[in-house]
């Protein structure tokens, strides 16, 4: 844990010594993925944007051995008014097969799984300010996320929460979130997630940079890059495949934090283009039988990543 923080320190520093020497005539926002807010998203677009994305986690061990593994993944969204549809498919290219066999009990070499694959539908209820500091959001969605048969585990959840703008535009909020499977069993089933998030605009974000002298002012063309910080944690419900070789039909849970910094390129109001690193912790597997029941929980080293997207607007 500590050697996460620290390289997200390392990150945070990197950004600020970036910006008034590389990317000092340049947009710097903060998000939860690349061009969204430390918060929930909670945006809605008057126009159809659609983005591709391409990312890739390094190979890692198990925190207590016996095997190790790397992720690369593929994404489609589109977004247009309140809704947010998404695709994700994660490939997954495993080592130390026979140490995997020991460490899930299996009695011989194995390939835990090769692919998962989620769809999302969201749905932006409600996004308003309660006064002048106060601000709420409420989000809906459904999913289904599993390895090979769709629908697999078929999730139903909200998310939401409130924000205080304690000082120029920057807020601390509370976050909620939970997603009700399909599994019944109380292993799985509507679990409550509480968090903190802190948010700030594009805006705001550039007048504290250029009040403290880390940021210069814009000049002609700069509008073109901009440098975009990204923390975020999710965890998501796989349900998996019938003839899975650890558990037939049941489900895994992944759990990951990441620390991203990109560099965005905005030939035109309609393209934007995105790359850059990433750091990937407190990562987890949890497994479940077919009836919902939790069996075990295997632990992921910390490794580094890459991430790049490609974004329309029309």
């Amino acid at each position: 844990m500590f050697r996460a923080h620290a390289i997200i320190a390392v990150l945070l520093a990197v950004v600020l010594g970036l910006a008034p020497r590389v990317f000092a005539q340049g947009g710097v926002t903060m998000g939860d993925e690349p061009g969204f807010l430390v918060a929930a998203p909670t945006n809605v677009n008057k126009t159809l944007q659609l983005q591709g994305g391409l990312g890739h986690i390094a190979q890692a061990d198990f925190t207590s051995g016996l095997g190790s593994v790397s992720v690369t993944r593929a994404s489609l969204s589109a977004d247009y008014s309140i809704f947010h549809l998404s695709y994700d498919i994660d490939y997954f290219k495993w080592a130390g097969k026979d140490g995997l066999g020991r460490r899930f009990d299996t009695g011989g070499a194995v390939t835990p799984w090769e692919t998962l694959q989620d769809i999302t539908l969201q749905a932006r209820l409600l996004n308003n300010e309660l006064t002048d500091n106060w601000r709420y959001w409420v989000n809906a969605e459904v999913n289904a996320s599993y390895e090979k048969v769709a629908p697999g585990a078929v999730g139903v959840g909200v998310d939401g929460g409130v924000a205080y703008d304690f000082w120029d535009g920057w807020m601390l909020g509370l976050t909620a979130r939970s997603v009700a499977l399909s599994a019944l069993n109380s292993d799985l089933f509507g679990d409550l997630e509480l968090g903190l998030a802190v948010a700030v605009s594009q805006k705001t974000l550039r007048r504290t940079l250029q009040s403290v002298g880390l940021l210069q002012d814009s000049k002609p063309g700069s509008e073109h890059i901009a440098l975009n910080f990204a923390l975020s944690t999710q965890e998501k419900t796989y349900r998996l495949a019938p003839d899975n070789a650890i558990y037939e039909s049941g489900y895994l849970g992944v759990a990951q934090s990441k620390v991203g910094l990109y560099l965005d390129y905005m030939p035109n109001k309609a393209l934007t283009f995105s790359v850059g690193p990433e750091f990937h912790y407190n990562r987890k597997y949890k497994l479940y039988n077919k009836a919902g029941s939790y069996k075990s929980s295997h632990d992921l080293d910390n490794a580094l990543g890459g991430f790049a997207r490609i974004l329309w607007r029309f």
